[in-house]
């Protein structure tokens, strides 16, 4: 079995920002900045919260980590958005899933300004992402994408897959993963079959795929009997066992055997999503219009 491990191409991802980041500093007079948003510090997610903060001040990045109380409401987590979207000194925004109940609402994802939405969540951002037909249109669209998305077909191609003509199980149909990931298959003429949780006999979809994305948050759901022999796994699954380790959605352990590629949780998807984090906070800064104090001008 082949392991399609993703920090070196995270590290390759991070080092090609260094002179960009210099060039932010000369054009702005200062680092780019990026505000996190998240209100459960005991979800999944926050461990990468964590990792994040500490790859933004290793690269040189300005992040300021925000908290909320979900008990102030929604108005008051709106306010906070426009509060940051009207800021000139954030370049970048990052939502944390999951969002208090309730909060997950048309409302906010048309009040996500595009300019920062660096995880490609907002309105303009999912829209300009699902006109596109072809993947150089999503490349060269100049506007942002959810970045685990981007990710797994980033760390595809760095392990040399091409996806065109292949049969495709995506597992999860979030807006985050599952959903703009299958587009962008689809984008690169692969056939895709989207699964969820009234999906039918969901391993025969599976053993019938060439390639299986695996995004529902189900610790070590899938095992070896419901995908074809030699299948290639990409799991984006962040989940804690029974023993309160990170583990994927797939058994790694119970799957190794069969599978002919898998990415292993963690250290697969979860790094390459990190550093295209950071590379649209960058991209977002170098967008970001030149501002003084008798207002702003665009260079």
């Amino acid at each position: 079995m082949r392991t399609l491990e993703g920090k070196t191409l995270s590290a390759e991802i991070l080092a090609s920002l260094a002179p960009r980041i210099a060039g932010v500093r000369e054009r702005l007079g200062r680092a780019p900045s990026l505000a996190i948003i998240n209100y459960f510090a005991d979800s999944p997610s926050a461990v990468y919260v964590k990792r994040k903060i500490a790859a933004c001040e290793k690269l040189g990045i300005t992040v300021k980590l925000f908290a909320p109380d979900a008990a102030e409401g929604y108005e008051a987590f709106k306010a906070l958005l426009a509060k940051l979207g009207a800021d000139p000194a954030y370049d970048a925004i990052m939502l944390e899933r999951p969002l208090p109940d309730g909060f997950e609402t048309r409302e906010t994802w048309d009040a996500l300004p595009a300019a920062k939405d660096v995880d490609g969540l907002s309105s303009l951002n999912m829209g300009r992402l699902f006109i596109a037909r072809k993947f150089s249109e999503i490349e060269d669209g100049g506007f942002f994408l959810p970045c685990t998305a981007l990710a797994v077909i980033r760390l595809l191609r760095h392990h040399g897959f091409d996806v065109a003509g292949k049969n495709i199980a995506v597992a999860g149909r979030s807006a985050v993963v599952g959903r703009p990931l299958a587009h962008m298959l689809t984008a690169l003429d692969a056939t895709v079959t989207l699964c969820h949780t009234r999906t039918r006999d969901i391993a025969a979809v599976f053993k019938a795929a060439d390639l299986v994305m695996l995004a529902v948050g189900k610790a070590k759901w899938v095992k070896k009997e419901m995908l074809a022999p030699g299948a290639v796994v990409v799991d984006v699954g962040t989940n804690f066992d029974e023993n309160g380790r990170m583990c994927g959605d797939a058994d790694f352990e119970d799957i190794k055997d069969a599978a002919a590629a898998v990415t292993p949780v963690p250290g697969g998807v979860g790094p390459v999503t990190l550093a295209c984090l950071l590379e649209a906070a960058v991209k977002a800064a170098e967008l970001a219009p030149r501002t003084e104090k008798g207002g702003i001008i665009l260079t």
